[in-house]
């Protein structure tokens, strides 16, 4: 299951009931961050194209919401079936390859 934290920008005079819309969605919730008109999002999807839809199509519609930036994703879920993988370094040695 892929976690998503996102960064969203609101509007300051709908900012509750951004949040209270926000947090109905499910898999998602709200946490604090600094500065008016941030708020954190944490996003738990089914895979990694439910929670880009999310993001790029559910979230955006959300009255209030202006903007919204994902930071960091982690799915360790995905990664076990996959085996090795080529960074393709290139045979670059300015970057160690």
């Amino acid at each position: 299951m892929p976690i998503i934290g996102a960064l969203a920008r609101i509007e300051l005079e709908d900012e509750a009931a951004t949040r209270v819309l926000l947090n109905e969605i499910e898999g998602v919730s709200t946490f604090d961050l600094e500065g008016e008109g941030k708020v954190g999002l944490l996003i738990e999807s089914s895979d990694l194209d439910a929670g880009h839809a999310l993001i790029t199509h559910i979230l955006p519609q959300v009255p209030g919401v202006m903007g919204l930036w994902p930071v960091f994703v982690n799915n360790e879920d995905g990664l076990e079936d996959e085996g090795p993988r080529d960074c393709g370094s290139g045979g670059d040695d300015r970057h160690g390859g």
